[in-house]
């Protein structure tokens, strides 16, 4: 079976980190290739994987050379099925994909509310693809695609990463006792890490020298998110260290996980951030947007909260100080249900049945 993926980068996202995980994993009877119209830091990991891969970046806005490029491969090559991970790729192929009689799977759904631009278009390209795959049901819910043409796949969590932590990180402890808490994200909305800072404000004001919150990321808003917590920073109460292409350090160095967001701006998916804190064994605090409550039951491995509820995040926070035993087991319960639910074995064998259900409708197709 031929699968050509097509996505929009290869830049340090979550999207990236999912597609990358697939195009590794997949069995060798499954021949890969990708096509991107721009390239990233998982460029390294798809090639390392063996799979050839095309980077086409447009010269202008209005530049269609990518797309003449990327429908010669589709003629050449013939895939059995194409899998879009980006409205924009998705939107050049629908067009060879119907004259050349080639499925397309529409998987750009990755969270879990319609944003405000770009609805229209993709809704479109929604209606001719083969099939649509969400990574949470508040996704598939949002766009009003039900199934058998909508699919939700979860996301993956790659327990490679965590045998691969034994590099040295900037331990929260520090020998204070400080209780520690990580929230590792995109600082670009609508991720909350205001919210987050607010709560650390309230909980220091009580024990200055009792919590440390490691605030790990990158983007436009992180000069604000600094000048915002500007004196907890000078105080040692928060840090925000760059993030890069891997977080697990320091969120095996916390006590517990954070994902604060806004669903007013965008509501979450299935956020890869609480897979990796559950995964470590770390009791999860996170707002509830979108798919969270599809990943995380209340008061199971951990705590949903209303959004932008800095009050509430705090109370929450301060019980789980108070009450390690709980703290623990809930860590524990959240990395069973990672090794059960959000497995790497999970993830391939559902994309390769779809990819199988798929190719066999585009082989009737073409006889009729």
């Amino acid at each position: 079976m031929r699968i050509l993926f097509l996505t929009y980068s290869l830049a340090n996202g979550g999207l990236e980190r999912q597609l990358s995980l697939l195009a590794h994993s997949l069995p060798a009877r499954v021949e890969r290739r990708m096509w991107s119209l721009d390239g990233g830091p998982h460029v390294s990991t798809v090639i390392g994987a063996g799979v050839p891969l095309v980077v086409m970046p447009r010269r202008s806005r209005f530049d269609v050379a990518p797309a003449v490029r990327l429908w010669q491969l589709m003629r050449a090559w013939r895939p059995h099925v194409v899998h879009a991970w980006h409205w924009m790729p998705a939107a050049a192929a629908a067009p060879a994909c119907v004259a050349l009689g080639i499925p397309l799977i529409d998987g750009s759904i990755r969270m879990g509310s319609v944003p405000r631009s770009f609805g229209r278009p993709r809704r479109s390209i929604m209606r001719l693809a083969t099939a649509v795959v969400a990574n949470s049901a508040a996704g598939l819910a949002a766009w009003h695609i039900d199934a058998p043409k909508g699919r939700v796949i979860y996301n993956a969590f790659d327990d490679e990463r965590l045998r691969a932590a034994g590099l040295p990180v900037s331990s929260p402890h520090d020998g204070a006792g400080r209780f520690t808490v990580v929230m590792a994200a995109r600082m670009d909305p609508p991720k909350d890490f205001a919210t987050v800072i607010e709560a650390a404000r309230l909980l220091a004001a009580s024990d200055p020298g009792g919590w440390r919150f490691l605030l790990v990321g990158d983007g436009v808003d992180r000069p604000a998110l600094l000048s915002q917590g500007a004196e907890l920073l000078a105080g040692g109460t928060i840090a925000f260290p760059e993030g890069g292409t891997e977080v697990i350090g320091h969120v095996l160095s916390a006590d517990v996980g954070l994902l604060m967001s806004d669903p007013a701006v965008l509501a979450e998916g299935c956020p890869n951030s609480i897979m990796e804190y559950m995964a470590c064994g770390l009791p999860v605090v996170c707002a509830d947007s979108g798919g969270c409550r599809e990943v995380i039951s209340d008061g199971e491995a951990g705590f949903v909260v209303p959004p932008r509820d800095a009050v509430a995040l705090a109370a929450k926070l301060e019980w789980l100080r108070r009450h390690p035993e709980r703290c623990a087991s809930m860590g524990a319960a959240g990395a069973a249900r990672v090794a059960l639910d959000f497995s790497v074995n999970r993830f391939v064998r559902d994309y390769a049945r779809l990819y199988e259900e798929v190719a066999r409708r585009g082989r009737r197709g073409s006889s009729a």
